[in-house]
């Protein structure tokens, strides 16, 4: 009985020298801790990491519908406004009768009025400018540029009329003439409307319109000069 305390006593000194209290006890460094954190975080459950992934496609989608709304807006900014126009045909004008009123430089206060047929020879195709004044000439359309010459042959010389044609009805230009004294100028102008049409589908001619009044740059309209008033 009085041995058996004694082999305690030198179990436990025993125990003591192999493993000291400072080691067995010892802290552990702050930073294995982090490292261990770390390692749960990764070591997560997989609905958190489910959670986690779904967060971030989220942010990712906004993103990106924020950048597409921005695109949108950029196109719509650079989109333009698109008129509708009808190009002529050649056949538009085949056949057609115009009433020609000319005002010539020389004799700028008288208007000459007369009328021309746009006529195709038959034989050979020609396209012939025939003129109320017995005259003739040739015409031509360009469709690209929508363009019309008119012309008419005398025995000095020829004139003719031309001009980029915008509508069905009515046209003007201006008149080029030469001859064996003058080199090629430009001699007048005229205006034209097309005959044998409703007059109401024409509707009136452009150059018959209400011109729009320009406003100043503050808005108001621009006061009426002293001989206007007077």
């Amino acid at each position: 009985m009085i041995h058996q305390p004694i082999n305690t006593l030198l179990l436990l000194l025993v125990v003591a020298i192999a493993f000291p209290t400072s080691d067995a006890f010892a802290v552990i460094p702050q930073q294995h801790l982090s490292s261990s954190s770390s390692l749960l975080q990764s070591r997560s459950h997989p609905a958190q990491q489910q959670s986690m992934a779904l967060h971030s496609s989220d942010q990712t989608s906004a993103i990106t519908t924020e950048t597409t709304e921005d695109d949108d807006e950029d196109d719509e900014d650079d989109e333009y406004e698109y008129e509708e126009y009808d190009f002529l045909e050649e056949s538009d004008f085949t056949g057609s009768e115009w009433l020609v009123g000319s005002c010539m430089d020389s004799s700028p206060n008288r208007i000459d009025e007369t009328w021309v047929r746009l006529a195709v020879d038959p034989k050979d195709g020609k396209q012939l400018a025939i003129w109320g004044d017995n005259s003739e000439g040739t015409w031509k359309f360009d469709k690209a540029s929508q363009f019309l010459t008119m012309s008419k042959n005398n025995i000095l010389g020829k004139k003719i009329w031309a001009g980029v044609v915008d509508d069905f009805y009515f046209t003007l230009g201006t008149v080029r003439g030469w001859s064996f004294f003058s080199a090629a100028a430009v001699v007048g102008q005229w205006q034209a409307k097309r005959l044998g049409v409703d007059p109401e589908e024409a509707g009136a001619a452009p150059w018959f319109e209400p011109q729009e009044e320009e406003e100043s740059p503050n808005g108001d309209l621009p006061e009426a000069s002293s001989e206007q008033t007077e």
